[in-house]
């Protein structure tokens, strides 16, 4: 048994395909030979590294699958100038992007025969094709060729494209595909090899879609990995040689993927309403921090990268505890890239730095109500101190800002676009931009009851497949919808997403520090009072105290221990509204949190596990917030 395994276009030339390394691991460790071929990094270099990154960029018009379509379908197709005109309409890509598509597209029969051509298909009894995001017409159009020239060859699709519904929907449609890996394949695609090494029989073998007298057959979704200890260590070595031999290398920093993960323990709470990650495998599991230290300190040595990638839906709560202070107290120095919730506690992003850590951070909106819709279990003030702290330690956030969910009010959009012209001294969104509807997500899955109603295929998609509606609802991951009630935005949009615009190139700073008794706050943003303030006395206690966001019944009763009852709430009241109107403090309720990025550790940081701060410091005078004077 020899077995050859594909990563075709579109996959990313920064990383290896981790479901490949994986699986190249077993083979070997079961004694199947086990090649991967890089076909992506083939037409990349043929395209030109531009071209290629800019299919990467234009997801929202599926490019990469456009592309590809013809070279599967022909003329059953509409011809490409429709797709090309619907693009421009919707404006959905600039004037330039459609002739470049089309140059693009020029290249790609040359591309398929050569690979036909140059990669020794013959010497290979089973070809699996991974299909993840836009691979899918890459990987039909290249498969199809093959079962052409060699029909004995075996060939399987497995990934994110085959789960469940849509695997099935694959195979049936597709009759050059012999099967299709549906769900986790750690355990089903070996079994699999393993019956054909021997000739035994595929049926009722658990997430494999076979084919009996010309009919798709299906025996149930496969054995999930409960120990993820259990798995291999990934085998990037073809991706590396492949790398190496590449004109485009100059231009790529490589990565290493690193699952330590699967599942969302979020998500087994309260699912996220446009969540379609995980499909039927929500369950969380991850690895111990031992044998994750062991993964990443192997890949690390082995391959001298500077990049590791957690491709974990979220990282695990334990991890704070013991492996991110691991990976910092044994100093295994690399960049390390993985998705947190944002909840974070201060002492937890200083773990994150401490170990160099840059986070995906699930923000989405700063509206406590639109993440109230979205079952995000946060908060606007909970978003903002994240946001805070990530920039008082040096950790780079990266986060999406999205809208258009069934609910939404103008408040909402006026909400967003007020704090992010607070906020201009923090990490800015990557993007801002309406919700997408996934397949399993619950925006999907229970789209009546959500609010969305005439789901039907994404619209591009009649461009890409020639099935009919039916078929497409089973074959695809992407969906268009309407609203049950339109969504009113009070007009706010256009001045949100040009306010982001303008986010995304400010160097605005907002911090603290101290200076024996005075609290001194620097401010370049376009909103600042004053580029500099001078703040004493309770002022200065109450700021600091609000780093992280309290009640005014908590500010009372902590500035009375600190002070003493001469401290009253009309007081504490007076001073919040102060620095409100200055806008150095956002407010929701009752809760207060100040937005000055500490440069330095508070009293109260410092002794935050202890019952009271009673007599620990000399009462200072009630009232000192004021501009610093030049001289």
């Amino acid at each position: 048994m020899k077995v050859l395994l594909i990563n075709m276009p579109f996959a990313a030339l920064d990383s290896p395909s981790l479901a490949l390394g994986l699986f190249k691991s077993r083979l070997m460790q079961d004694g199947i030979e086990c090649d991967v071929q890089y076909l992506n990094f083939t037409f990349a270099e043929m395209v030109g590294r531009d071209n290629y990154e800019l299919i990467l960029r234009l997801p929202a018009i599926v490019a990469g699958e456009q592309l590809f379509a013809r070279s599967v379908f022909g003329d059953s197709l509409s011809p490409d100038s429709e797709y090309y005109r619907e693009i421009a309409a919707a404006h959905s890509a600039g004037p330039e992007v459609p002739p470049r598509l089309e140059q693009i597209r020029s290249y790609v029969p040359r591309f398929l025969q050569v690979c036909l051509e140059t990669v020794p298909w013959q010497t290979y009894d089973v070809i699996g094709f991974t299909s993840l995001f836009e691979q899918n017409l890459a990987s039909l159009a290249m498969a199809r060729l093959v079962k052409q020239r060699y029909p004995q060859k075996m060939i399987v699709f497995g990934g994110a494209n085959c789960e469940e519904i849509m695997g099935r929907t694959l195979h049936r449609c597709f009759p050059f595909i012999d099967f299709v890996c549906s769900g986790e394949a750690d355990h089903s695609f070996p079994e699999l090899l393993n019956r054909l090494r021997y000739s035994h029989a595929v049926r009722g073998l658990r997430g494999v879609v076979h084919r009996e007298n010309g009919a798709s057959v299906y025996a149930g979704p496969a054995e999930s990995v409960e120990d993820l200890d259990s798995l291999p260590i990934p085998n990037y070595d073809d991706y590396f040689n492949r790398l190496a031999q590449s004109p485009l290398q100059q231009w790529i920093g490589p990565s290493v993927l690193i699952e330590s993960a699967r599942g969302c323990w979020w998500g087994e709470k309260s699912h996220c309403t446009f969540c379609g990650l995980n499909g039927l495998t929500m369950k969380f599991r991850n690895k111990s921090a031992d044998r994750t230290i062991d993964e990443i300190t192997s890949l690390l040595d082995r391959y001298r990268v500077n990049v590791v990638r957690f491709v974990d839906n979220i990282l695990s709560p334990s991890y704070f505890r013991d492996l991110l202070p691991d990976i910092a107290r044994q100093g295994i120095k690399a960049n390390y890239i993985c998705e947190v919730k944002s909840n974070l506690k201060k002492h937890q992003i200083k773990v994150l730095a401490n170990a160099g850590v840059t986070v995906q951070a699930g923000i989405e909106n700063l509206s406590t109500h639109v993440l109230d819709l979205m079952a995000k279990g946060s908060n606007s003030l909970m978003n903002i101190q994240t946001l805070k702290w990530c920039k008082q330690y040096g950790v780079m956030a990266d986060w999406n800002l999205l809208y258009g969910f069934p609910g939404e009010d103008p408040e909402d959009y006026k909400k967003n676009l007020d704090l992010a012209q607070l906020l201009t001294h923090l990490n800015p969104p990557s993007g801002c931009g309406p919700i997408r509807l996934d397949r399993f997500s619950p925006n999907f899955n229970r789209a009546a009851e959500k609010g969305l109603k005439n789901v039907r295929p994404f619209k591009y998609y009649k461009h890409i497949y020639p099935f009919d509606r039916k078929t497409l609802l089973d074959l695809v991951y992407y969906f268009d919808f309407d609203y049950e009630e339109k969504i009113n935005n009070g007009g706010y949009l256009d001045a949100l997403e040009e306010t982001v615009r303008q986010w995304k190139n400010s160097s605005d700073y907002l911090y603290s520090e101290r200076r024996n008794e005075e609290l001194i706050i620097h401010d370049s943003r376009p909103v600042a009072d004053w580029p500099e303030l001078v703040v004493t006395g309770l002022a200065a206690r109450i700021y600091e105290y609000c780093d992280r966001a309290q009640s005014l019944r908590r500010i009372v009763e902590v500035m009375q221990e600190l002070l003493g009852d001469q401290v009253t709430e009309e007081q504490v009241t007076q001073m919040l509204h102060e620095f409100m109107r200055r806008k150095l403090m956002v407010q929701e309720g009752n809760r207060y949190l100040s937005l000055a990025v500490l440069t330095y550790t508070t009293e109260f940081e410092e002794q935050e596990n202890q019952a009271s701060f009673v007599n620990q410091v000399a009462p200072p005078p009630l009232v000192q917030i004021q501009p610093a004077m030049a001289g």
